[in-house]
């Protein structure tokens, strides 16, 4: 049975290793690369910042950014709960902080203006705590209060909310942490080292889904580090490229968070049909079980009356006894041996020697049974199919119809042998014969298991018999049961045809 992984980037491991990995590494740097290169270019086109208004495009990316980080987020969520990855859910958290509280806090200095100590101080703070929860991510405490990693989340609203109260009262306190270079470079750096750790982990475990993680996430560092540069004089930025290089980095963790999430849900899917497999082979097993215990008890029974019988029997009644009671007891060994019906053993065989035997020991525990059988019936099959199956159904009988007399009768009908089994019981219900071979099917007042019919007519069927029950008569007790068998002369023939054909 597979087991589910323990963490996201064992889901890929768990697959045949990339056969280059540096040169996987260096084709997603490469095109993650060309991609910023074109989003750069694109977004300083004169043309471009023409023909749009860069204030509602800038907006319009940021909103998508924020829809694409949630998305990420509740995939992250996901993932990390079902391969109890702490990891991926401490990137839930962070994607969740960035999405409601960084992006929106981003977007609205550009809002406000002249600029606000009060909205500098929210966005500072915003990007130092998910910066924070980014390296949790990529460093996970492994021994902390579970449910820390969403309390630090909303830690982290608490303390965007509270730095803006306090630049509220003082601004000046405000603007010099906000303007403090050093600290604002360190936030951009440590991002950008968590993210490219993040995607580095993903490469040496294989993952080419966390390392797009991480590359994204290092995407997004850089963004923000475009906009320390603007903010410090060393670039110009219309703000457009500060926001499609967000989204391209955005956009990297989306796609990477859904292919985990998707190695994630096959390996649950696998794991699930493991599980159904095995439970369709254990009810196997089970009904087998049950099967074999079936027809055990009832064969069993049949001996009940042997030994009595044996001591107490004329001498030429013991030695037709012995045979019977010695077939009946290879049979009951070879079921509990479980040894297949082999080829070999599928031959022509005369009924009466094996309806004689049935018949006998059944008479042993006190049944009063008769036998008719027409001279020189010969069927093709397994003799102990035919002797399991008259075993059940004389079962039911004495079950059933304690008391009753039954009779057994053999005649030919064409291509077929027929075999008339009846009891003069108090019978069966109207169209009650229908539902009687259904596994299951029994009488609770009578007990039983409700097998012995369906596995007749299963074994049957291999022999190309069958078995069915007459429906009910009125003014004529009991219950009639017809097995039909084809006749040995006829399956010879058909055999024969067939090795005709096949040859020619």
């Amino acid at each position: 049975m597979r087991s589910l992984p323990h963490n996201a980037a064992e889901l890929l491991v768990q697959g045949a290793a990339p056969r280059g990995l540096a040169p996987q590494i260096a084709r997603e740097i490469a095109v993650v690369g060309a991609a910023i290169t074109v989003v750069v270019v694109m977004s300083r086109l004169t043309a471009v910042l023409q023909a749009v208004s860069v204030g509602h495009v800038a907006l319009l990316l940021s909103v998508t950014a924020c829809a694409f980080a949630a998305m990420a987020a509740i995939l992250a969520a996901l993932a990390g709960r079902l391969t109890s990855d702490h990891r991926l859910i401490w990137l839930s958290s962070t994607l969740i902080f960035y999405s409601v509280v960084d992006v929106p806090a981003t977007t609205t200095s550009w809002l406000v203006t002249p600029v606000s100590p009060v909205v500098d101080a929210a966005r500072m703070a915003a990007c130092a705590v998910a910066v924070g929860l980014l390296c949790a991510s990529v460093w996970p405490p492994r021994k902390l209060w579970p449910s820390l990693r969403w309390l630090g989340a909303v830690i982290g609203l608490a303390l965007t909310l509270g730095a803006a109260g306090v630049a509220q009262c003082a601004p000046s306190v405000a603007a010099a942490v906000t303007t403090f270079l050093p600290l604002r470079v360190g936030l951009s750096l440590l991002g950008l080292v968590a993210g490219v750790w993040l995607a580095v982990l993903g490469w040496r475990r294989h993952s080419t889904a966390l390392a797009r993680v991480g590359l994204g996430f290092a995407v997004i560092a850089i963004a923000h580090a475009t906009r320390l540069a603007t903010d410090s004089g060393l670039y110009t930025d219309s703000k457009l490229t500060f926001a499609s290089i967000r989204l391209l980095g955005v956009v990297l963790v989306l796609i990477g968070m859904s292919q985990l999430t998707y190695v994630m849900l096959r390996a649950v899917d696998d794991r699930h049909n493991d599980h159904q497999e095995q439970l369709r082979l254990a009810q196997l097993n089970l009904d087998r079980f049950a099967e074999r215990d079936h027809e055990l008890r009832n064969g069993l029974a049949g001996l009940a009356g042997a030994t009595n019988a044996l001591a107490g029997s004329p001498v030429g009644e013991k030695d037709a006894l012995r045979t019977a009671v010695a077939s009946e007891l290879a049979r009951l060994d070879a079921l509990l041996g479980n040894s297949g019906r082999e080829a070999d053993r599928v031959a022509a065989y005369r009924i009466r020697e094996v309806l004689r035997d049935v018949v006998l020991l059944w008479r042993t525990t006190g049944m009063e049974i008769r036998l008719d059988v027409e001279p020189g019936l010969r069927v093709k099959g397994v003799p102990d199919t035919l002797a399991q199956v008259v075993t059940n159904v004389v079962a039911n009988c004495a079950r059933h119809a304690a008391g009753s007399s039954v009779r057994v009768q053999a005649f030919r009908r064409g291509a077929w042998v027929r075999i008339r089994i009846s009891d003069s019981g108090p019978g069966l219900g109207p169209l009650s014969e229908i539902g009687v071979f259904g596994r299951r099917s029994c009488d609770q007042a009578a007990g039983g298991q409700g097998l012995g019919l369906y596995i007749c007519r299963k074994l049957l069927a291999e022999d190309g018999g069958s078995i069915r029950m007459l429906p009910a008569q009125p003014g004529r007790p009991g219950c009639t049961v017809v097995i039909e068998l084809p006749a040995a002369a006829i399956v010879a023939r058909r055999t024969a045809q067939r090795a005709v054909s096949s040859s020619a």
